[in-house]
């Protein structure tokens, strides 16, 4: 039979996890509500229903706690993207087949959401003590584990090129964040998801070049026509 103190570090464990998502969820709640991460931290020990001691044995700072929301967030959002690349076969197992999937895989994404949320708690003033973040920032954070996962998948192609190409896509997500914010202003609508289609098609365009032969005639001597 379990004594007390054998079931006790569990209990402790189940119960700092359960504190922990509660305060994440009452920052996510109020920086949906208001949004932008303006809220004091009694505030949000109160929506989480936890107190103000709680909430900074779990995190450093409040900058802490938003920097936090905003990876869960954008966590769902590679979590998306990881799925959808990783659910199919490595095609032909080329660069260009990588490529193909990987863009592919952006495209079904639905990121004008995200990128509007992280827009709105990064690009919020920088009251309260909180760092300075950039979506920029968010994103190169989500690439180097893309890349080594993707790379892990495609064995067959040098783990630089992957590297290299997932940066060059995810960067350039991160481009077409910004001129898209620029001009939309992170409205989500018919018309602002419409830019946000045109904005990637041109990226996927354009990157392609790089992976894709192009010029008729290099294709014409290469297949020997």
């Amino acid at each position: 039979m379990m004594t007390s103190l054998q079931i006790a570090p569990d209990r402790r464990a189940e119960l700092k996890a359960r504190y922990r998502l509660a305060i994440l969820d009452a920052a996510d709640a109020l920086i949906r509500e208001r949004g932008k991460p303006q809220f004091s931290v009694d505030e949000l020990a109160e929506r989480a229903d936890v107190s103000r001691r709680t909430v900074f044995n779990h995190f450093a700072s409040l900058d802490d706690v938003i920097m936090t929301t905003c990876t869960r967030v954008l966590s769902a959002a590679v979590d998306e993207f990881r799925a959808a690349t990783l659910s199919k076969p490595a095609g032909d197992g080329s660069l260009v087949a990588l490529f193909e999937e990987i863009t592919t895989a952006i495209r079904a994404m639905d990121l004008p959401p995200v990128v509007a949320y992280l827009a709105g708690v990064l690009g919020a003033e920088n009251d309260g003590g909180r760092s300075a973040h950039s979506l920029g920032d968010v994103f190169t954070r989500a690439t180097e584990q893309l890349a080594a996962e993707i790379a892990d998948r495609a064995s067959a192609i040098d783990g630089f090129e992957v590297a290299i190409l997932v940066s060059s896509v995810m960067n350039g997500v991160a481009v077409v964040s910004g001129h898209w914010l620029d001009r939309t202003g992170g409205t989500l609508d018919a018309s602002s998801r419409q830019i946000w289609r045109e904005l990637i098609d041109r990226l996927i365009s354009t990157t392609r070049i790089g992976y894709a032969r192009t010029d008729p005639a290099r294709t014409a001597r290469d297949e020997g026509i």
